[in-house]
C-alpha cells in the first residue's frame, strides 16, 4: 500500500512533465513555422512576383487532372491503373484533410495578423493545405506503381512550387505543407491494399464506357484503346 501511494505522487509529477514538455515542444514548432513563415511570405513584391505566385497558386492546381485525362487516353492497363490508384489517393486525402480541419482548427497567418496577404481566402482551417493533400495525394497513388513512378517525382516536384506560392501570398503556413505531405502519404497507404485486386476491377468497369463515348476517336487511332 506504502508503494502504491508513493508512486501516485510520482506519476503525477511524470504526467506534470510530459505536459509540459509537451507545451514547450508545441510552442517552439508555432515560433519556428511562424518564422520561416516571414521569411517566405512576400513582404514588398514587384507585380511581377505576385503574378508569377497568383499562377503557381491557382493554376498549377488544374495540371494535376489534366494529367490523369490526357494519359489516361493514351496509357495501357498499367498506366491506367496507376491513375485510378492517384484518383483514389487524392479522394482519400480530401476526406482527411476535412476530418482534420475540423478536429483541429488552425488560423491562417492572416487571421492571425501576420505577414502580408496578396490573395484572397476565406478565413477556413489552414491545416492541412487542402491544395498539396490533392496534390501530394496523386503523387503518392502513382508512386505506388512503377510505371508511374518518373512521372510521380516530377509531379511531386511541380507541388513544390504551387506550396511556396501559397506560402509566399500569405494564405498558408510552412507546416500546413508538412501536414499536406503526410496527409499525403497516409492516404495513399490507405489505398495501397486496393491496388492489385478492386483497381483493375474498377479499370475493367470504366474501360468499357471510355470504348462506347470514343469509340470514334478511338477507331482512328486519336485514342488509345
Amino acid at each position: 500500500m506504502q508503494l502504491t501511494g508513493r508512486s501516485k505522487p510520482a506519476s503525477d509529477g511524470a504526467n506534470a512533465m510530459l505536459h509540459t514538455l509537451s507545451v514547450f515542444s508545441r510552442r517552439i514548432m508555432e515560433h519556428l513555422n511562424q518564422a520561416l513563415f516571414l521569411w517566405i511570405n512576400a513582404s514588398d513584391p514587384t507585380a511581377t512576383n505576385l503574378l508569377i505566385g497568383r499562377l503557381l497558386a491557382n493554376t498549377l492546381v488544374y495540371l494535376f487532372p489534366l494529367y490523369l485525362v490526357l494519359n489516361w487516353v493514351r496509357a495501357d492497363a498499367a498506366g491506367r491503373e496507376a491513375l485510378l490508384q492517384a484518383i483514389l489517393a487524392a479522394i482519400i486525402a480530401m476526406v482527411l484533410s476535412w476530418a482534420i480541419a475540423k478536429v483541429w482548427y488552425h488560423p491562417r497567418p492572416f487571421a492571425i495578423g501576420l505577414g502580408h496577404q496578396y490573395l484572397a481566402h476565406k478565413a477556413t482551417a489552414s491545416f492541412p493545405s487542402n491544395h498539396l493533400s490533392f496534390i501530394w495525394a496523386i503523387c503518392a497513388g502513382l508512386y505506388l506503381h512503377p510505371v508511374r513512378r518518373r512521372a510521380a517525382l516530377i509531379l511531386g516536384a511541380i507541388g513544390l512550387l504551387v506550396a511556396w506560392a501559397r506560402i509566399y501570398l500569405g494564405v498558408h503556413w510552412p507546416l500546413d505543407m508538412i501536414g499536406a505531405f503526410v496527409t499525403a502519404i497516409v492516404a495513399a497507404a490507405i489505398s495501397a491494399p486496393a491496388r492489385h485486386h478492386v483497381i483493375p476491377r474498377l479499370r475493367r468497369t470504366i474501360e468499357p464506357f471510355y470504348h462506347l463515348v470514343f469509340a470514334w476517336a478511338i477507331r482512328r487511332g486519336w485514342l488509345r484503346a
